[in-house]
């Protein structure tokens, strides 16, 4: 039996010594390694990252890589309250990259992944975002480009300081406010609002119009009134005279149209047009 166990032992040493795993490090990438022995040796993190090359360990020895290059994460904001109580939404994107050669700090501090944001950043910025945007109307998140601006200075500021005061390894590169958008029912009244302005300003051009077209019929009128009077002429023989001006015009707009006729040899018709 004291040899069967013997045997044991020996066989599982030499899995432990020789199973062993092949890692490869790209450029852009780091790569952390974490000792986690079954039986011999001391387990943790090691303080050195390897950036590029071939890690051979054994099978106990876990490889975490770590990618160099900028990612972006994206945080939503619902239902915040601007300064005149509206409600909006958007969201914001943020552009990160993790500090070279402190991959070792990451993982050993702040988790895999992007564990450091959900955990850590993720509620602070919700907080800041809410309270700098109560102090702005939903007119200055909608049309003040200053005011946008300037919260996306205030998020970047306060998104390095958190990293730099709680020595998260990452660099904020930059970050986009994504289009701002009140509720439904806000858009839909100002919507309603601005066709009611158009209908408005569409009945004062109407009025306006048709103020003119009298005032226009009052000049005409006022006209003939003081030509009558000033040439001694009745109503009667005021209308005569201008039913024979009408006459002569369409008389003459005939005379036109014929001549017109003759000069092109009959070829064409003849078209008289009555005047007014």
């Amino acid at each position: 039996m004291k040899k069967i166990i013997t045997i044991m032992v020996v066989m599982l040493l030499m899995g432990y010594f020789f199973i062993i795993k092949r890692t490869t490090v790209n450029e852009g990438m780091e790569a952390v390694i974490i000792k986690k022995p079954w039986f011999l040796g001391k387990g943790g993190i090691e303080t050195k990252t390897i950036h590029t090359g071939t890690i051979w360990s054994v099978a106990s020895t876990e490889i975490k890589l770590i990618s160099l290059k900028p990612f972006s994460i994206e945080e939503s904001f619902s239902e915040l309250l601007t300064k005149d109580n509206i409600p909006i939404d958007f969201k914001i994107s943020l552009s990160f990259k993790y500090q070279k050669g402190k991959g070792s700090l990451l993982v050993s501090n702040f988790g895999e992944s992007e564990e450091w944001y959900k955990n850590l950043l993720s509620p602070p910025l919700q907080k800041t975002v809410e309270i700098a945007v109560k102090q702005r109307t939903l007119l200055d998140m909608t049309d003040d480009v200053n005011a946008v601006k300037e919260l996306n200075e205030y998020i970047v500021f306060g998104v390095d300081d958190f990293l730099k005061k709680q020595s998260i390894p990452v660099e904020l590169i930059d970050i986009n406010i994504g289009k701002i958008t009140p509720p439904k029912e806000i858009i839909e009244a100002s919507i309603k609002t601005e066709v009611e302005k158009q209908n408005i300003k569409r009945q004062k051009e109407q009025i306006r119009v048709q103020e003119l077209r009298k005032k226009a019929e009052h000049a005409t009128a006022n006209a003939d009134r003081a030509y009558m009077i000033r040439m001694g002429m009745t109503p009667r023989e005021y209308l005569d005279m201008k039913r024979i001006e009408l006459k002569s015009k369409e008389l003459s707009n005939q005379r036109v149209a014929i001549n017109s006729a003759k000069e092109s040899n009959g070829s064409i018709q003849i078209h008289i047009t009555m005047g007014q």
